[in-house]
């Protein structure tokens, strides 16, 4: 970034936030992820040694944390306040609860997941969380600690989701695929099931749903583009990659039903629960969708 620069005098900056530029061939082809992290260092640039919360302490820290809209701090400013695109929460910090990431001051990692459980949306805060708890960057129990350390509001929330995180869940998709099938009533899932089939290949499926009198439903989270992102990790040709997961779901046919969906399906519920629906998946509660709504995925 070029603090003082003039973009009107020059064509190749691109403006952050008053009185701080970057390059806009670089900003404007970086992720919507990059975009957020040039935006907190812009903030950083301009402000008197500001602590960064919730979801930009979350980016800060390399954890997968939505789609603000603003970014965030925190400290002991007399007043919170909202202003050019920055949104100041008036609160006293343990010292603890304040780390040094890359240079900027954030909340401890903990601190920030129990504020975006209590005040953020289950999506959000159940991947982040699983994230954090797969990677053993902190515990449920530290999150705990640290969301006593927090205002009351939200409380209820933040419980909710600390203990609805769980570490078998592999990528972001399949955290709001599991909050999804909580809102829309469905019976759990049993995560990371392995599974042999005839080959003797053994595979292991996102969830498991049970079914009674029938075989089980394996459902799978299927990122977009699919078997063109597969074919790059194994480095084969996607047809190769399709092959190999054509023979996957037929040994998954051997003990059980396998079912897909993508990030439209999770993004638009009802998709979502037409499809568990007609696999005959249990419904064990009325649909609470109230919990979270989201028009975007977070890749």
């Amino acid at each position: 970034m070029v603090p003082g620069a003039q973009p009107e005098r020059d064509a190749s900056l691109a403006r952050v936030r008053h009185g701080v530029y970057a390059e806009a061939a670089a900003f404007d082809g970086s992720t919507d992820d990059a975009r957020y992290l040039t935006r907190i260092h812009a903030v950083n640039a301009v402000r008197d040694r500001p602590i960064f919360a919730r979801e930009s302490a979350l980016a800060a820290h390399g954890v997968p944390f939505g789609r603000p809209d603003a970014v965030y701090t925190t400290g002991d400013r007399r007043t919170a306040h909202k202003k050019a695109g920055v949104v100041h929460s008036s609160v006293e910090l343990d010292p603890d609860d304040i780390v040094d990431v890359g240079g900027l001051r954030v909340c401890s990692l903990a601190y920030a997941l129990a504020e975006v459980a209590r005040r953020g949306e289950p999506l959000d805060s159940v991947s982040a969380l699983d994230f954090a708890l797969r990677e053993r960057r902190t515990t449920k129990q530290q999150v705990l600690d640290a969301l006593q350390r927090q205002s009351r509001r939200g409380h209820d929330a933040a419980h909710w989701a600390i203990a609805f995180a769980d570490e078998r869940g592999e990528s972001v998709g399949e955290s709001w695929s599991r909050v999804r099938v909580f809102q829309l009533g469905f019976a759990a899932p049993e995560l990371q099931r392995w599974v042999t089939g005839p080959t003797g290949r053994r595979w292991r499926v996102d969830m498991t749903f049970e079914r009674p009198g029938r075989r089980p439903l394996y459902g799978e989270f299927d990122g977009a583009v699919k078997y063109g992102a597969l074919a790059n990790e194994v480095g084969t040709t996607g047809a190769k990659a399709l092959a190999r997961e054509k023979l996957r779901d037929d040994d998954l046919l051997y003990t059980g039903d396998p079912a897909h969906w993508v990030w439209l399906d999770v993004l638009q519920p009802s998709r979502l629960d037409a499809l568990l629906t007609a696999y005959g998946v249990p419904r064990v509660r009325p649909a609470q969708l109230g919990l979270a709504s989201r028009s975007q995925s977070p890749t």
